[in-house]
């Protein structure tokens, strides 16, 4: 049976106490996707650079996932691109 995971790959225990410390510090501040403020109450992310060595900063939960589903697609689009033959 597979051990339950409390998190996603990439945010461990270390990616959530940061969060939860500059949680605070985010409200206000715009979100560097949408740039609107993130207020209390929003759902918030720690994002992280595409090479997942460091960090963005916080972002609307909703933005940043709609930035790595962005992302996502755009792979999956080229890597189907480069397996069509030509018939």
């Amino acid at each position: 049976m597979a051990k339950k995971r409390t998190s996603s790959p990439g945010n461990g225990w270390h990616h959530q106490k940061l969060r939860a410390q500059l949680l605070p510090y985010a409200y206000g501040r715009l979100c560097h996707f949408c740039h609107r403020p993130m207020m209390p109450g929003q759902n918030l992310d720690l994002d992280h650079t595409d090479d997942r060595t460091s960090y963005r900063g916080m972002t609307h939960q909703a933005c940043n996932r709609a930035d790595g589903a962005n992302k996502t697609n755009a792979a999956k689009r080229s890597k189907k691109a480069q397996r069509s033959r030509d018939w």
